[in-house]
């Protein structure tokens, strides 16, 4: 994260560092998510400190750029599309710059 901060401002860096925070409240707040996650990010999350508790997940949306970091996992969960191929880099260059 330290080069990551050098470069850009925190409100595309804070996000990215609270991601896992994000997952640890995304399955506090709601069981749907924690029941869809994958066996592989339920693993993780044993390691990542489990579910929050209420008082965790409160403090956590309370912090700057948590929402953010909400709407980015949210985003990540949804792009893991089994079978999906992804472009490489050329097709972007050439579609957004």
């Amino acid at each position: 994260m330290p080069v990551l901060r050098s470069l850009f401002p925190p409100a595309i860096t804070e996000p990215i560092h609270l991601h896992v925070e994000a997952k640890r409240y995304l399955c506090a707040v709601d069981p749907k998510y924690l029941s869809q996650l994958s066996r592989a990010s339920q693993q993780s999350l044993i390691i990542q400190g489990g579910v929050f508790s209420p008082e965790d997940a409160q403090a956590f949306v309370a912090q700057p750029y948590a929402l953010d970091s909400i709407k980015l996992r949210c985003w990540d969960e949804q792009a893991k599309v089994e079978g999906l191929e992804t472009p490489d880099l050329d097709y972007f260059v050439r579609k957004y710059l």
